[in-house]
C-alpha cells in the first residue's frame, strides 16, 4: 500500500523537493513541520511501512536540492533519528522547525548591533535573516543601505522594497556598479545558502564583493542560521549543485558569521561545520548517487 504519497504531508515535501527555493530557513521550517506530520501519520496509519516511506521523501528532498543545506541536514536527521520510533523522531523534526522558525528572531538581535550609526551597509540577494536584521538595526538607529540589484532576478529590488517599507534609507545599486560603491561603505552584510568548515556558499556575485572588501578593510559579515551548516563532503556538493546561482566565499575573508550562538570567527563557525554529525546510510545513498 502506497497510500501515504496522496496525503498532504507527502504532497507539501515532494513539492518543497521540485519547486524553486527562495528563502532556505523558510523552506527548511515547512519541510521540517511536514516530515513531523508524515512520520507522525505513518506511525499511527501505517506502521509497516516506517521507517522506509520516511526515507524514500527526505532522500529525494536531498537529492533533489543538494545546495539547500537546511533540507540536506533534515534528511539526515531522518536518518540518524529513526531508530528511537516515530513519535520521538517527529518531536526532534517539530523542535528543528521551532529553531528555524526562532532562528530570523536570535540572528536579528545577534547581528543588528554590528550596524554602527550614520553607516552605509551594503548587501546584495534577498535573504529574510538580512531583512530581519537591517529593520531590527533600523528601530535602533540611523543607517542606508546600498542594495545591489541582483539580476536577473531582482532580488535585491525585492528586499529594498521591503525596506522601504520599513521606514529605512535604501538605495538600488546596479549590479555593475557594486564595485565603484564598495569603497564608499561601511560594511557589507549577506546571506548564504550553506558553510562549511572553509568557505560559505553565497550568491554569484558576492565572491568579488569579499575580495574587494577584504582589500579595502571593509568589514565582510555573513548571516547563516547554523542549519546552514554542512561538513565537507557536502558542503562540496551543495557546491556543485549550485554552480551558476552560488558560489563560495573563503571564510578566513569575513569579518564574522552571524548565527543564532553569537557572531563566530572563521574558525568557529568552520568547526560546527566540520563537526556535524552525519548519517553513515545517507552518506552511503549519497555516494551511490553520485557514482551513477
Amino acid at each position: 500500500m502506497t497510500e501515504w504519497r496522496q496525503w498532504p504531508s507527502w504532497r507539501k515535501l515532494a513539492a518543497i523537493a521540485h519547486a524553486p527555493v527562495s528563502g532556505a530557513a523558510t523552506a527548511g521550517s515547512l519541510a521540517a513541520e511536514s516530515m513531523a506530520d508524515l512520520v507522525e501519520a505513518i506511525g499511527r496509519y501505517a506502521p509497516d511501512a516506517y521507517p522506509d516511506a520516511v526515507f524514500e521523501i527526505a532522500d529525494e528532498v536531498a537529492a533533489s536540492q543538494p545546495a539547500i543545506a537546511p533540507l540536506v541536514n533534515l534528511a539526515n536527521t531522518v536518518h540518524l533519528r529513526h531508530r528511537e520510533g516515530p513519535d520521538a523522531l517527529a518531536g526532534e523534526l517539530r523542535a528543528t522547525a521551532m529553531r528555524m522558525d526562532a532562528s530570523a528572531g536570535v540572528l536579528s538581535r545577534a547581528g543588528s548591533a554590528l550596524v554602527p550609526e550614520g553607516s552605509t551597509v551594503l548587501t546584495m540577494g534577498w535573504s529574510g535573516s538580512v531583512r530581519d536584521l537591517l529593520k531590527l538595526a533600523g528601530d535602533r538607529r540611523r543607517f542606508s543601505v546600498a542594495c545591489a540589484e541582483t539580476m536577473p532576478f531582482g532580488e535585491g529590488i525585492e528586499l529594498a522594497s521591503d525596506l522601504v517599507s520599513e521606514g529605512l534609507r535604501v538605495e538600488v545599486v546596479p549590479d555593475d556598479q557594486i564595485l565603484d560603491v564598495l569603497p564608499g561603505v561601511d560594511l557589507v552584510i549577506i546571506g548564504a545558502a550553506a558553510f562549511g568548515p572553509t568557505s560559505v556558499l553565497a550568491i554569484v556575485g558576492a565572491a568579488e564583493i569579499a575580495r574587494v572588501a577584504e582589500r579595502v578593510d571593509i568589514p565582510m559579515y555573513v548571516v547563516a542560521s547554523i542549519e546552514k551548516a554542512l561538513p565537507d563532503r557536502l558542503f562540496r556538493r551543495a557546491a556543485a549543485a549550485g554552480a551558476g546561482q552560488f558560489e563560495e566565499i573563503p571564510l578566513v575573508s569575513l569579518r564574522a558569521v552571524v548565527t543564532e550562538i553569537g557572531v563566530l570567527d572563521s574558525l568557529s563557525a568552520g568547526a560546527i561545520a566540520a563537526d556535524r554529525r552525519l548519517s553513515p546510510d545517507l552518506m552511503e545513498k549519497i555516494s551511490r548517487s553520485d557514482d551513477e
